[in-house]
This record gives structure tokens, sequence and C-alpha cells, in this order.
């Protein structure tokens, strides 16, 4: 019967745990885990920061049993997205943890080595060799862009492939998020906008439009403790691997986006050169790991969503 179709594709239940849903709650588990031994040891924000990765991990629980049968599309999409909507509560959340595992950040070596590798600072030489406006906007452009990458591919593939297509892209770019977070505990650097003088964080960004847009989304947004690897590059780089079979019509701008954003992070000093490739090395080592992980063999186009 047509009335008793699933949304999106789906031929049956979700059930009451997923993938996604393990990786978020065991994410949050182990922050709070070091969020409470901050605590324990008196460190300003962790009593907080525990309370927040519980909450997280609960609610991923309840989330997933209540919607384990349903049938609802917003039901459904808060399902499929609510891993996504907690980004930046976790990456905010590093900044209070990476001080419990790290007496002080790993800038002074990262900086150390580039003098040793270029014989400058390239977040520093970059924008003072070449301070045209428009390529500051253009590059500003490309970051802002970057922020639409997850809504935008996770909506089309929704759309295109049904919810199991995204939902493993979701997975995916999820796990390297969580990932990246991880290593901003082990191994923190505060990043070019902090690091060197005034360092008071992002911007003012040189542009027309986009770099306002920027400046809007990072002057609240950002951390100290956030650089290595570029959760940026790494996220983007995945993003175009992953839509490559199923989404190939968004692939080309994905690809043109990112090559723009890999020099664009180092100069408008996000990040320190060395920051680019260990985010690529991230998201191709993600890629391949959960490709193999999936086993799964790809979804034809569905004409029931």
């Amino acid at each position: 019967m047509a009335g008793s179709e699933r949304p999106f594709g789906l031929a049956g239940p979700l059930g009451p745990w997923r993938p996604l849903d393990a990786w978020v709650a065991g994410y949050a588990l182990l922050a709070a885990a070091v969020a409470g031994l901050g605590a324990a040891r008196g460190a300003a924000g962790c009593r907080l920061q525990a309370a927040v990765a519980l909450a997280v991990a609960a609610g991923a629980l309840a989330l997933a049993r209540g919607t384990r049968a349903s049938r609802a599309r917003p039901a459904l999409l808060l399902r499929l997205f609510y891993g996504p909507l907690l980004y930046l509560v976790l990456y905010r959340q590093v900044a209070v943890l990476w001080p419990v595992l790290r007496p002080a950040p790993l800038d002074g070596l990262l900086v150390a080595l580039e003098a040793r590798l270029w014989g400058t600072q390239p977040a520093l030489a970059f924008q003072a060799a070449l301070p045209w406006r428009g390529l500051s906007e253009l590059f500003c452009f490309a970051y802002f862009a970057y922020y639409l990458f997850v809504p935008a591919v996770g909506l089309t593939l929704l759309g295109t492939r049904g919810y199991l297509a995204a939902e493993r892209y979701i997975r995916a770019v999820t796990i390297c998020f969580l990932g990246c977070y991880a290593l901003f505990w082990l191994l923190p650097t505060v990043g070019p906008h902090y690091w060197f003088p005034p360092g008071r964080g992002p911007g003012p960004y040189r542009g027309y439009l986009f770099n306002h847009l920027l400046q809007a989304l990072t002057a609240r947004g950002e951390i100290r403790g956030g650089a290595f690897p570029s959760s940026h590059v790494a996220v983007a780089v995945l993003t175009c691997l992953q839509v490559r079979r199923p989404a190939p019509a968004l692939f080309p701008p994905l690809v043109l986006l990112t090559l723009l954003m890999l020099p664009a992070v180092v100069y408008l000093r996000a990040h320190y050169l060395v920051d680019v490739p260990a985010g690529m090395l991230t998201g191709l080592l993600i890629h391949a790991w959960t490709r193999e992980r999936a086993g799964e063999p790809d979804i034809k186009p569905t004409t029931s969503v």
C-alpha cells in the first residue's frame, strides 16, 4: 500500500541504534571522561563540559530509541542530521579539554619546523606577499562555502539517493570531525590567529562581501587549540571523495572550492602550512576506512523518496 511506504526510500525501520549513534555517543562519553579528569584536578570549565558531554550521549540514546520505528519525516531528518548539529558544541569543547592532557600548545614546534622547511612562516609571508583585496575575497568565499558542504551534500544525497546514502556520508564526515577533535586534544595548536601578535583571533579579513560573512561566522566560533590537522581540509577532501560516485554533479564545484580552500586557510592565517597536508591525509584515511567498513553496494536512485 502506498500509505505504508516509508519516506526517503527506507525499506524498514531504522532501529534503536545505528553506527552514527554509536560514534556520537562514544565520542561524547570519552569527552566526558577527559572533562571529568579535568574537573577532578580543578580545571576551569571541565565540570560544565562533562555535563554537556553526558547530555550529548544521553540525547543520542534517547533520539535513537524515540525514532527507532518512526515514519515521520521530521523525526527521520533529525535522526540523520543531529550529528552535524552538534559539531560546533563539540568543537568549542576542545578548548576546555586539551589543557587537561597537555600543559601547553605545540605551536612553537610547528613554527620552528616551518622555518626550517620554508625559511619563513607561510601563514605570515603569504598574505604579505600578495596583499590583494580581490584574492582575499576569493579565499574568503571558498572558506565560507566550506560551511555549506555538509548540509548541501547531505540533503542532495537524501533527495536523490535516499536515506541510507545520505547517512553513509553523514557518518563518514562525523567520524572525520570527531577524529580531528580527538587529535586536537592530543596535538593542540592554537593556530596563527592566536599565536602571532596581536593574537586576538580571526579577522578582520580584506574583501567586499564574503570577508564580512566569514568574519561573522569565525569571530565567535573559533577556539584556541583546533588547528592541527586542518579539519576544514580533512572534511573538504573527504566530501569530494564521498560524492564522486553517488552525486557526480556536485564533484566539480566541490573540488574547485576545495582547491581554493587549500591555500585560503594559510592565506587567511587560520592554519600553518603543515596543517594542510595533515588535513588532506586525515580526509583520505577516513574516506578509505569508512568505505571499507561500509560493506554496502551503491544505492540506486530511488523513486519513492
